[in-house]
């Protein structure tokens, strides 16, 4: 019996759980990260990150309750196509490229251009072509041919949960599931630990900057013991392989196997499910990306921003200086607390009150960068608790068209849909989902902690038991919601309204 720690490096906190063998949370901690934007760059301080990951491990293991069995194995997850370059102990040597961080798409393009086959190349070996937009591969290129005496000193270029992992336990390494966006390995057979020497010449990476591949099940070593004397743990701590946090989002949902699929909504909406063959639909942005399982592709598709635009409605725009309308993520309760009344105080459908979710752009499954959003059939009748609740709806029509994509990939109903991120803090959140969708859903426990404590379990367990889960330890839901056929019809209108309203606006936003 013991107990395993998972950490979860977002893009704006660090969340770090220690949870038991049956899958309980028993202690936690967060930290804020801080993101640096200037035009078409974004980094992080690797520095300010690795701090923040040792103080939540402190933290979280000085309020384990006494008498709990000790920790003995952890995990790590993150966000991805982000990149630092360490020297041979682990050490950064430059502030982190996240993935809003565009430098490179020009030496990606070029790559592209260099040859007539290389889109085709890309496209049947790794699923993406190379065309930068933040995708590692494109980091990797501008470090290399923009900062030679880093690229020189540099032992490898790492995702943020490999640069954890790497100085938890000394040891340099990736997975090709972590190393998905260098789109330097060949996605086409599972648990690959080489890179593909063509596209590694045709990209004309540096190989000798590239970490070491080990499978995505294996234990990685063991927490040095200066890291484990700084967090206030004892005794050998096994440290599994790194994984994203959209890997982990498919151990917490049940989304690598069954008919469950992941829907995690906090600062975007991403549905999650799993395939049995490396089939994408780069059109429909719907992307197969290996992971830590020996027999399944995850199927990723990202909608977009989802809570984020919620929670502009409901601070930036509803809400005057001093207002006391319901607050938003920002609340300092990292969640939609009080969502609910807002949601309570409209009917469904908001008297035909439509909003149009792309503040940033649309994602998947039509990529149109430059749409914008907005309301629509607004009247002198509108009130803010309509907007409020539109909003709600516009995010839960943007996922029900994402889902129809996913559905025809997978040849399978998603069902039920499994709902976890900070929207799912909100039952009345989830009842609209199940409204708009028409599928039950399902509401994670401890949903802000769902990615770190499935890592946790997954470290614990192995991928290959947590992933199949039939003792129900790593999927722990909180509560279901089932959709009302009373809205049904009005919402199928609304639907059709909704994808007609991108069509029509769409060259509006671009033609801006």
């Amino acid at each position: 019996m013991s107990l395993s720690v998972g950490v979860d490096v977002g893009t704006s906190n660090v969340k770090v759980v220690a949870v038991d063998v049956d899958g309980n949370v028993v202690a936690s901690a967060t930290a804020p990260l801080v993101t640096h934007i200037d035009g078409n760059t974004a980094t992080q301080d690797p520095h300010h990150l690795w701090q923040a990951v040792l103080g939540c491990v402190a933290r979280t293991v000085e309020v384990i309750p006494p008498g709990l069995p000790p920790v003995r194995t952890m995990g790590v997850c993150s966000q991805y196509s982000s990149i630092v370059p360490v020297d041979a102990a682990g050490r950064p040597l430059h502030d982190m490229k996240l993935y809003l961080d565009q430098r490179g798409t020009d030496e990606c393009l070029s790559v592209l251009a260099a040859d007539d086959d290389n889109a085709t190349v890309w496209f049947q070996r790794h699923g993406l072509p190379p065309v930068g937009g933040g995708l590692s591969l494109g980091h990797l290129l501008w470090f290399q041919h923009h900062h030679p005496r880093i690229h020189d000193a540099a032992a490898a270029y790492l995702e943020p949960m490999d640069y954890i992992t790497a100085r938890l336990t000394g040891r340099i390494c990736a997975t090709q599931g972590s190393m998905f966006t260098s789109q330097l390995v060949d996605n086409q057979t599972l648990g690959a630990v080489t890179y593909d020497a063509e596209l590694v010449a045709r990209a004309g990476v540096d190989s000798q900057r590239l970490p070491e591949l080990v499978p995505g099940d294996a234990i990685v070593g063991e927490l040095t013991e200066a890291v484990a004397a700084e967090v206030g743990l004892h005794g050998p701590v096994e440290v599994r392989a790194a994984m994203n946090d959209s890997h982990a989002g498919a151990f917490a949902s049940g989304a690598w196997s069954g008919n469950a699929g992941g829907l995690m909504v906090g600062t975007t909406a991403v549905l999650l499910d799993h395939l049995d063959a490396p089939v994408g639909n780069l059109s429909q942005g719907l992307v197969a990306m290996p992971g830590p399982l020996a027999d399944a592709w995850l199927v990723w598709a990202e909608n977009g921003l989802a809570g984020k635009v919620v929670d502009h409605v409901l601070t930036g725009l509803v809400t005057p200086d001093g207002g006391d309308a319901p607050q938003g993520a920002d609340d300092g309760h990292g969640g939609f607390d009080r969502l609910g009344d807002a949601l309570a105080a409209v009917a469904p459908g908001s008297d035909g009150v439509l909003f149009l979710p792309w503040l940033a752009g649309a994602m998947a499954p039509v990529a149109a960068p430059a749409m914008r959003g907005g309301f629509v059939n607004v009247s002198l009748a509108t009130g803010r608790n309509h907007l409020v609740r539109a909003a709600v709806e516009g995010t839960a029509h943007n996922v029900r068209w994402l889902l129809d994509a996913v559905e025809g990939l997978t040849g399978r109903p998603m069902d039920p849909v499994v709902l976890g991120g900070g929207a799912a803090r909100s039952m009345p959140w989830a009842q609209v989902f199940a409204d708009v969708t028409g599928r039950p859903v399902r509401v994670l426990a401890w949903p802000e902690l769902a990615a770190a404590r499935a890592v946790a379990l997954t470290a614990m367990m192995g991928p290959a038991r947590a992933g199949a889960d039939s003792d129900g330890v790593v999927v722990r839901t909180a509560g279901e919601v089932e959709p009302r056929d009373a809205h049904r019809a009005m919402y199928d209108d609304h639907q059709r309204r909704f994808q007609e309203a991108f069509v029509a606006l769409r060259s509006l936003s671009e033609g801006v």
